[in-house]
C-alpha cells in the first residue's frame, strides 16, 4: 500500500452518502459514518483495487479501521468499513507511520 500523510493542508473530500449505507455499516461492523470520514484527515495506506479504493486508516479516537470506497473527482462514497484485521494493523503500522 502506498502511504499518504492527513494534515492541515492534505485536501479532505466531500462523501456521499445514503441512509442504507450508514445503517450498515453500523449494524454490520459497527461502524459510524463520522468514524470512516476521520480516516481520511488521518494517517492512512491506500491502494487501488479495480475501480476500488482500499484504505487502512485511524480514527480521531484510535480505532484501526479497512475501508472500501470510490473516488468521484472531489467527493467519495464508502461501501464498507471494519475493524483491521492483525494483519492489517502491522501493514498499517509499517507503512503509515
Amino acid at each position: 500500500m502506498a502511504s499518504s500523510r492527513g494534515s492541515p493542508s492534505h485536501y479532505i473530500p466531500g462523501f456521499e452518502w445514503d441512509e442504507a449505507n450508514e445503517e450498515k455499516l453500523l449494524e454490520r461492523h459497527g461502524v459510524s459514518v463520522w468514524e470512516a470520514e476521520q480516516c481520511f484527515a488521518n494517517p492512512h495506506t491506500c491502494k487501488k483495487d479495480g475501480d476500488h479504493m482500499l484504505m487502512l486508516g485511524m480514527t480521531d479516537n484510535g480505532r484501526m479501521l479497512f475501508l472500501v470506497y470510490e473516488q468521484k473527482q472531489r467527493t467519495v462514497r464508502v461501501y464498507s468499513a471494519r475493524e483491521m484485521t492483525t494483519r492489517e494493523r502491522a501493514v498499517y503500522h509499517r507503512e503509515a507511520q
